[in-house]
Protein backbone atom coordinates (compact mmCIF):
# COMPACT_ATOMS: atom_id res chain seq x y z
CA UNK A 1 0.00 0.00 0.00
CA UNK A 2 1.58 3.39 -0.83
CA UNK A 3 2.19 5.61 2.11
CA UNK A 4 -0.28 8.35 1.61
CA UNK A 5 -2.85 5.33 1.48
CA UNK A 6 -1.57 4.09 4.00
CA UNK A 7 -1.52 7.25 5.99
CA UNK A 8 -5.50 7.78 4.98
CA UNK A 9 -6.88 4.62 5.93
CA UNK A 10 -4.62 4.72 9.59
CA UNK A 11 -5.40 8.13 10.06
CA UNK A 12 -9.24 7.70 10.42
CA UNK A 13 -8.70 5.87 14.04
CA UNK A 14 -5.85 7.09 15.21
CA UNK A 15 -5.19 9.57 17.73
CA UNK A 16 -1.92 10.89 19.63
CA UNK A 17 -0.46 9.44 22.68
CA UNK A 18 -2.15 10.59 25.77
CA UNK A 19 -1.96 14.10 26.98
CA UNK A 20 -0.43 14.93 23.44
CA UNK A 21 -3.70 16.00 21.81
CA UNK A 22 -4.12 18.92 19.76
CA UNK A 23 -3.12 21.21 22.62
CA UNK A 24 -0.80 23.80 22.16
CA UNK A 25 1.93 25.34 24.78
CA UNK A 26 2.19 21.70 26.86
CA UNK A 27 4.58 21.85 29.66
CA UNK A 28 7.63 20.33 29.43
CA UNK A 29 10.93 19.37 31.26
CA UNK A 30 14.34 17.74 30.32
CA UNK A 31 15.15 13.81 30.12
CA UNK A 32 18.09 12.71 31.87
CA UNK A 33 19.97 13.35 28.09
CA UNK A 34 18.59 16.72 28.27
CA UNK A 35 19.84 17.59 31.68
CA UNK A 36 23.45 16.34 30.38
CA UNK A 37 23.42 18.70 27.07
CA UNK A 38 22.29 21.54 29.64
CA UNK A 39 24.92 20.90 32.60
CA UNK A 40 27.47 20.79 29.05
CA UNK A 41 26.40 24.15 27.85
CA UNK A 42 26.05 25.68 31.48
CA UNK A 43 30.13 24.26 31.61
CA UNK A 44 30.61 25.49 28.17
CA UNK A 45 29.16 29.15 29.30
CA UNK A 46 31.04 29.50 32.70
CA UNK A 47 33.96 28.59 31.22
CA UNK A 48 33.56 31.43 28.92
CA UNK A 49 33.56 33.65 31.84
CA UNK A 50 36.07 32.42 33.95
CA UNK A 51 38.89 31.21 31.31
CA UNK A 52 38.23 34.68 30.17
CA UNK A 53 38.71 36.46 32.71
CA UNK A 54 41.97 34.37 33.92
CA UNK A 55 43.64 34.96 30.73
CA UNK A 56 42.94 38.96 30.51
CA UNK A 57 44.64 39.05 33.95
CA UNK A 58 47.20 36.77 32.65
CA UNK A 59 48.14 39.22 29.48
CA UNK A 60 47.41 41.90 32.32
CA UNK A 61 50.60 40.83 34.10
CA UNK A 62 52.72 39.96 31.50
CA UNK A 63 52.10 43.33 29.72
CA UNK A 64 52.66 45.08 32.98
CA UNK A 65 56.10 43.15 33.44
CA UNK A 66 57.22 43.42 29.76
CA UNK A 67 56.86 47.22 30.80
CA UNK A 68 59.26 47.17 33.64
CA UNK A 69 61.76 44.77 32.18
CA UNK A 70 62.03 47.44 29.62
CA UNK A 71 62.31 50.62 32.13
CA UNK A 72 63.59 48.95 35.33
CA UNK A 73 65.35 45.97 34.01
CA UNK A 74 69.10 45.30 34.66
CA UNK A 75 71.50 42.49 32.91
CA UNK A 76 73.83 40.02 34.11
CA UNK A 77 75.59 37.22 32.84
CA UNK A 78 73.47 33.85 32.97
CA UNK A 79 74.48 30.06 31.86
CA UNK A 80 72.27 27.49 29.62
CA UNK A 81 71.27 24.73 31.57
CA UNK A 82 69.73 22.88 28.39
CA UNK A 83 68.61 23.24 24.87
CA UNK A 84 65.30 21.58 23.29
CA UNK A 85 62.63 21.70 20.38
CA UNK A 86 59.20 21.78 20.77
CA UNK A 87 56.34 22.57 18.91
CA UNK A 88 54.13 19.95 16.82
CA UNK A 89 57.15 19.80 14.42
CA UNK A 90 59.79 20.77 16.27
CA UNK A 91 60.22 24.32 14.73
CA UNK A 92 60.25 26.00 18.33
CA UNK A 93 63.84 26.49 20.34
CA UNK A 94 64.03 26.58 23.38
CA UNK A 95 66.88 27.27 26.67
CA UNK A 96 66.84 26.86 29.65
CA UNK A 97 68.89 29.01 31.69
CA UNK A 98 69.71 29.85 35.15
CA UNK A 99 71.74 33.18 36.82
CA UNK A 100 73.03 33.80 40.22
CA UNK A 101 71.96 37.30 42.63
CA UNK A 102 73.45 37.75 45.99
CA UNK A 103 73.94 34.18 46.05
CA UNK A 104 70.61 33.13 45.25
CA UNK A 105 70.13 31.52 41.56
CA UNK A 106 67.27 32.02 39.83
CA UNK A 107 65.92 29.62 36.37
CA UNK A 108 64.66 30.86 33.64
CA UNK A 109 62.99 29.52 29.99
CA UNK A 110 62.66 31.18 26.63
CA UNK A 111 62.02 30.35 23.05
CA UNK A 112 65.18 31.61 20.66
CA UNK A 113 65.21 32.32 17.17
CA UNK A 114 66.66 30.08 15.34
CA UNK A 115 69.95 32.01 14.81
CA UNK A 116 70.74 32.31 18.31
CA UNK A 117 69.73 29.17 19.98
CA UNK A 118 72.08 27.29 17.32
CA UNK A 119 75.01 29.19 18.07
CA UNK A 120 74.53 28.12 22.10
CA UNK A 121 75.14 24.45 23.93
CA UNK A 122 75.21 23.77 27.77
CA UNK A 123 76.90 25.91 29.79
CA UNK A 124 77.56 28.76 27.20
CA UNK A 125 77.11 32.30 28.69
CA UNK A 126 73.88 33.82 28.21
CA UNK A 127 73.03 37.74 28.59
CA UNK A 128 70.03 37.65 31.18
CA UNK A 129 67.76 40.83 31.84
CA UNK A 130 65.63 40.53 35.13
CA UNK A 131 63.56 42.65 37.29
CA UNK A 132 65.71 44.14 40.63
CA UNK A 133 62.56 44.51 42.48
CA UNK A 134 61.42 40.61 41.58
CA UNK A 135 64.48 39.18 39.80
CA UNK A 136 62.34 36.05 39.29
CA UNK A 137 60.81 37.93 36.17
CA UNK A 138 63.38 37.63 33.37
CA UNK A 139 64.35 36.59 29.74
CA UNK A 140 67.27 36.65 27.54
CA UNK A 141 68.28 39.82 26.46
CA UNK A 142 68.02 38.88 22.80
CA UNK A 143 64.53 37.81 23.32
CA UNK A 144 62.43 40.44 25.27
CA UNK A 145 59.34 38.37 26.22
CA UNK A 146 55.80 38.44 24.18
CA UNK A 147 52.82 38.77 26.66
CA UNK A 148 49.65 37.75 25.63
CA UNK A 149 47.64 39.97 23.52
CA UNK A 150 44.73 41.52 24.79
CA UNK A 151 42.42 40.49 22.38
CA UNK A 152 43.15 36.55 22.88
CA UNK A 153 40.86 36.32 26.14
CA UNK A 154 38.24 37.74 24.41
CA UNK A 155 38.49 35.60 21.18
CA UNK A 156 38.71 32.52 23.61
CA UNK A 157 35.51 33.57 25.85
CA UNK A 158 33.37 34.08 22.44
CA UNK A 159 34.59 30.70 21.11
CA UNK A 160 33.31 28.75 24.54
CA UNK A 161 30.30 30.83 25.16
CA UNK A 162 29.64 29.74 20.73
CA UNK A 163 29.94 26.14 22.09
CA UNK A 164 27.78 26.92 25.06
CA UNK A 165 25.31 28.08 22.79
CA UNK A 166 25.71 25.73 20.30
CA UNK A 167 24.36 22.92 23.08
CA UNK A 168 21.41 24.51 24.06
CA UNK A 169 20.17 24.48 20.19
CA UNK A 170 18.74 20.67 20.13
CA UNK A 171 17.42 21.53 23.35
CA UNK A 172 15.03 25.01 22.34
CA UNK A 173 14.51 22.86 18.74
CA UNK A 174 12.92 20.17 20.64
CA UNK A 175 11.31 21.73 22.96
CA UNK A 176 9.56 24.21 21.04
CA UNK A 177 8.02 21.28 19.10
CA UNK A 178 7.07 19.35 21.84
CA UNK A 179 5.55 22.31 23.49
CA UNK A 180 3.98 23.99 20.68
CA UNK A 181 4.01 21.44 17.63
CA UNK A 182 1.53 19.76 16.59
CA UNK A 183 1.53 15.59 16.76
CA UNK A 184 0.98 13.86 13.31
CA UNK A 185 0.80 10.10 12.16
CA UNK A 186 3.58 8.79 9.97
CA UNK A 187 4.43 6.20 8.03
CA UNK A 188 8.07 4.66 7.62
CA UNK A 189 8.46 4.48 3.72
CA UNK A 190 12.14 4.13 3.24
CA UNK A 191 16.04 3.24 5.41
CA UNK A 192 19.22 5.31 3.95
CA UNK A 193 22.21 2.82 5.41
CA UNK A 194 25.29 5.28 6.92
CA UNK A 195 28.38 4.15 8.96
CA UNK A 196 27.10 4.92 12.51
CA UNK A 197 23.51 3.41 11.78
CA UNK A 198 20.35 3.45 9.61
CA UNK A 199 18.48 6.54 8.56
CA UNK A 200 14.53 6.15 8.58
CA UNK A 201 12.89 8.33 6.19
CA UNK A 202 9.03 9.12 6.90
CA UNK A 203 5.86 10.84 5.40
CA UNK A 204 2.76 12.23 7.59
CA UNK A 205 -0.49 13.97 6.72
CA UNK A 206 -0.85 17.50 8.71
CA UNK A 207 -3.92 18.90 10.12
CA UNK A 208 -4.90 20.68 6.66
CA UNK A 209 -4.18 16.93 4.91
CA UNK A 210 -1.45 18.27 3.09
CA UNK A 211 1.56 15.45 3.26
CA UNK A 212 5.00 16.22 4.90
CA UNK A 213 7.95 14.49 4.90
CA UNK A 214 10.95 14.40 7.53
CA UNK A 215 13.84 11.15 8.99
CA UNK A 216 15.28 10.29 12.10
CA UNK A 217 18.16 8.08 12.80
CA UNK A 218 20.78 7.23 12.42
CA UNK A 219 19.73 4.14 14.46
CA UNK A 220 20.72 0.53 14.84
CA UNK A 221 17.49 -0.77 15.42
CA UNK A 222 15.37 1.18 13.18
CA UNK A 223 11.43 1.10 12.69
CA UNK A 224 10.59 -1.48 9.62
CA UNK A 225 9.43 -0.11 6.08
CA UNK A 226 5.76 0.93 6.85
CA UNK A 227 5.32 1.03 10.42
CA UNK A 228 4.16 4.35 12.07
CA UNK A 229 5.11 6.43 14.32
CA UNK A 230 3.99 9.85 15.95
CA UNK A 231 5.57 12.98 15.85
CA UNK A 232 5.80 16.70 16.18
CA UNK A 233 5.86 19.64 13.16
CA UNK A 234 5.75 22.95 13.07
CA UNK A 235 2.39 23.79 11.67
CA UNK A 236 4.19 26.97 9.73
CA UNK A 237 7.18 25.06 8.97
CA UNK A 238 6.42 21.67 8.68
CA UNK A 239 9.87 21.12 7.50
CA UNK A 240 10.61 21.16 11.20
CA UNK A 241 9.32 18.37 12.53
CA UNK A 242 11.05 15.39 14.58
CA UNK A 243 9.21 11.59 15.90
CA UNK A 244 7.81 11.07 19.51
CA UNK A 245 9.46 10.39 21.93
CA UNK A 246 12.11 13.28 21.76
CA UNK A 247 15.31 12.51 23.17
CA UNK A 248 16.05 15.79 25.07
CA UNK A 249 13.02 16.49 26.37
CA UNK A 250 9.39 14.84 27.39
CA UNK A 251 5.94 16.09 29.06
CA UNK A 252 5.49 16.98 32.32
CA UNK A 253 1.71 15.74 32.94
CA UNK A 254 0.17 12.69 30.65
CA UNK A 255 -3.58 11.20 30.64
CA UNK A 256 -2.85 8.43 32.34
CA UNK A 257 -5.79 5.81 30.82
CA UNK A 258 -8.27 4.75 33.46
CA UNK A 259 -7.62 0.97 33.97
CA UNK A 260 -10.14 -1.55 32.52
CA UNK A 261 -12.41 -3.27 35.16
Amino acid sequence: MEPRSQLLELGRHWTPPDGLELCRSRAIRLTAAGKTVFALAVVFFVGALAGGVALEVLALRQAEERRLLLEQGAETQGQVTRLWRGGEHGNERWVAYRFTLEGRAYPGRAELPHSVWKSLQAGSDLAVRYLPSNPAVNHPRSRPPKPLPLWVPWLVAAFLAAVGGLFTIPLRYQGWLLAEGRPALAVVTRHAKTDKGTVIHYEFTMLSGSQGKGRSGPSRKPLAVGATLCVFYDPDNPRRNAPYPLPLVEPIYLRKTPARS
